[in-house]
């Protein structure tokens, strides 16, 4: 249970963290705010993914998305 609690308060510092960045775009600071899957999320896998995909540079999330679409289309 010690686990998900420390989860919890890193993945809750991290959106914070996020959401008072002005160098991050207000629209993108907005989707975090009133997205449930990024800053209220309280799924442990959830909040893993997140975080996973926040390491991700520009170039791979594009990647994995591009991929994505290709997928759902054949």
């Amino acid at each position: 249970m010690d686990e998900l609690i420390y989860l919890q308060t890193c993945y809750r510092d991290k959106m914070i963290k996020m959401l008072n960045n002005q160098n991050i775009s207000y629209i993108d600071r907005e989707f975090y705010a009133e997205s449930p899957n990024w800053y209220t999320n309280q799924d442990m896998k959830s909040m893993i993914d997140t975080l996973v995909w926040l390491k991700y540079t520009d170039e791979e999330k594009k990647e994995i998305l591009d991929n994505d679409i290709d997928e759902y289309f054949m």
